[in-house]
């Protein structure tokens, strides 16, 4: 009897983690191929090479970005219209706030990570990682102001399409002045560098989350005059989460055929794998201060009671 017991939930489990095992044995699949062909020849594989083997896999990368925006959209536009804003106002507003504090913990809390582990930089010199950075001409004031103007999209078929960033224009070697304003140009102050506007190709994902939640917003102040709009948005969620799920169990068979082109254009698979290595140690190292000590600490002032019976529950 217990045997039976134990089987029956063996197999149940087995069912309802079918799709994260298939997957699983995708990966290792696409290594063992990946591996078996890199070796299968003493010539190197080209970049064409690699790109017929990989060609499954990209299919199925562009259809997982193809329904990012009308599953991100009408699924935050339908939760947020659902809403009842009179009694969840004081909830939502706790629960922003909480989201936004342990959001910016955990980004500095992976910058001090990358910067001090720096896990992808193994096999490239100090000198090659400095050359890199500065090449990038951008200030912090820059990228800050950059990260708000893409909250605000002046084009929301464009925020689908394009995201904005502020590109200096390096003056050279010399000092000098603009003709506008008469103000000096140093070119070891980036601030005083010219600078120009530019679009660069990649959804604006930020944009369309802002313009998401002030039209769910918006149809929930609109009370049944919204309620046409908001079962429009519910049906679009409800279709393509459907079509999502079918691309999802797509899932093995894709990642086989990535990781394998992956590999085939790796010239160091060791070195490769070494610093996939770092970067695991990495994560885990940041899930496991952020989730047991950066929450509990914040459990513990906002509670004011100790966190161990919370999280033994």
């Amino acid at each position: 009897m217990n045997w039976d017991k134990i089987r029956s939930k063996v197999m149940r489990s087995l069912k309802e983690n079918l799709l994260t095992i298939a997957t699983l044995a995708g990966v290792i699949i696409g290594v063992i191929l990946g591996v078996c062909l890199k070796n299968s020849t003493d010539e190197p594989w080209s970049k064409r090479d690699a790109m017929y083997v990989s060609y499954i896999g990209k299919l199925f990368l562009n259809m997982l970005k193809c329904v990012i925006i009308p599953l991100i959209i009408p699924s935050l536009i339908a939760s947020i219209g659902s809403m009842d804003l009179s009694l969840s106002g004081k909830v939502g507003l706790r629960a922003v706030v909480y989201y936004m504090a342990t959001t910016v913990l955990a980004v500095i809390l992976g910058i001090i990570l990358v910067t001090s582990i720096r896990p992808g930089a193994g096999g490239i010199a100090e000198e090659d990682l400095q050359e890199q950075t500065t090449k990038r001409n951008i200030t912090t004031a820059d990228t800050l102001m950059d990260l708000l103007r893409n909250c605000f999209p002046p084009n929301i078929i464009q925020a689908g399409l394009q995201q904005y960033k502020t590109e200096l224009v390096y003056p050279g070697e010399d000092k000098s002045m603009d003709m506008d304003t008469g103000a000096t140009i140093d070119p070891a102050d980036k601030s005083t560098w010219m600078f120009k506007s530019a679009w660069s190709n990649g959804t604006n994902i930020l944009g369309l989350v802002i313009f998401s939640i002030v039209t769910g917003v918006a149809i929930a102040m609109c009370g049944e005059d919204g309620k046409p709009l908001l079962h429009f948005f519910e049906s679009v969620s409800i279709v393509m989460m459907k079509v999502t799920t079918w691309i999802i169990h797509l899932a093995p068979i894709g990642v086989c055929f990535l990781v394998a082109g992956q590999l085939l254009e790796m010239k160091d698979i060791a070195g490769e794998f070494l610093k996939l290595g770092w970067y695991f140690f990495t994560v885990l190292l940041g899930l496991f201060i952020h989730g047991l000590i950066v929450l509990p600490t914040i459990y513990g002032l906002a509670t004011r009671s100790l966190p161990f019976r919370f999280i033994a529950n």
